[in-house]
């Protein structure tokens, strides 16, 4: 079993694996959509509560990568999924701002990544979950800041979704259930 997390920040590509329900194989063997709606369902059972910053929102749309875009039923879906309590939307605050601009011209990453990065270690999380290459390979291993940096996991997976986990289809996305 994975190290367990108790403050994971999710990148928008985690968001965006679980709207899309990306298929993608992780290393555990699980489909990244599997390991975004495993994660997301055991913050909504209260094991823990998710943080990603309100950039998420606008940024979880596209892709860049990829070139994809969400349609507007998977973008009402998003905005559904953020309503949830056991997500915690978080403001970009001056101070989140600047250390983003410290981060990005340090490792040379992103104004959008080092903005989530920075989020990540003001609001003092455990560990960064995203999914993107280019990013792991400027940051390095870490942690930076006592922020683990990885590619997302589900802590309580073993070799794939318990029964009972399976979301019922794609139009019910906006929850993990």
């Amino acid at each position: 079993m994975a190290e367990s997390f108790s403050k994971p920040y999710l990148d928008s590509s985690v968001f965006f694996a679980h709207v899309k329900k990306e298929t993608i194989e992780c290393p555990d063997g699980l489909k990244r959509w599997e390991v975004a709606y495993g994660i997301l369902k055991d913050a909504q059972s209260g094991l823990y509560k998710v943080f990603t910053s309100t950039v998420t929102l606008a940024e979880v749309r596209r892709i860049k990568i990829k070139n994809e875009e969400l349609n507007e039923s998977e973008l009402e879906a998003v905005r559904n999924l953020f309503a949830h309590e056991f997500i915690s939307l978080v403001e970009v605050n001056r101070e989140i701002a600047e250390k983003a601009q410290r981060l990005g011209a340090t490792y040379g990453i992103s104004p959008m990544d080092s903005l989530h990065l920075a989020t990540a270690i003001w609001w003092k999380c455990d560990v960064f979950l995203y999914w993107d290459k280019k990013l792991a390979a400027a940051l390095g291993p870490g942690p930076i800041e006592d922020v683990v940096l990885a590619e997302p996991y589900w802590p309580r997976a073993s070799g794939g979704l318990p029964m009972g986990l399976q979301p019922e289809s794609s139009e019910n996305s906006s929850s993990p259930e």
